[in-house]
């Protein structure tokens, strides 16, 4: 027979098991409420910069507006513009995009040298991810 002290250790490890198993993590229980109730429509976002025409030199301001069923996004997670040179796979630039209001999010890059340039929003907003390019081209 066990002694009654092992015995009411043993419980109270059982139960402080049990217990700990069914407390649940706040932060994936707001997650999963969040996707519950988020629109499954896609995320639309819509890629440009100023000014069209970019010589060397020159700031480019890149603008990302993400919306959902017509309506802006403003609770993106994470915006980031990406540029790769296509004369050289191996250089890229990363700008991460601050949130301008009403689903609009930017971010700056000053291009030194002539080219031609893919841009690439990475836009993940809603249990979503949307990549967007175009090609830029940088005059001398």
């Amino acid at each position: 027979m066990m002694k009654p002290a092992i015995r009411r250790g043993l419980i109270c490890i059982v139960m402080g098991m049990t217990l700990a198993g069914c407390s649940g993590n706040k932060e994936d229980e707001m997650q999963m409420y969040a996707a519950a109730n988020s629109s499954m429509s896609p995320i639309k976002v819509e890629l440009s910069w100023t000014p069209e025409k970019v010589s060397a030199g020159t700031e480019v301001s890149f603008k990302a507006v993400v919306t959902q069923d017509g309506e802006p996004v403003d609770d993106a997670r994470e915006v980031m513009f990406e540029v790769n040179d296509a004369a050289d796979k191996s250089s890229k630039v990363e700008i991460k995009g601050e949130s301008a209001g009403e689903g609009a999010y930017t971010g700056e890059h000053t291009f030194t040298e002539a080219g031609e340039f893919t841009v690439t929003s990475h836009v993940t907003a809603r249990t979503q991810h949307s990549m967007p390019n175009a090609k830029l081209v940088v005059e001398p």
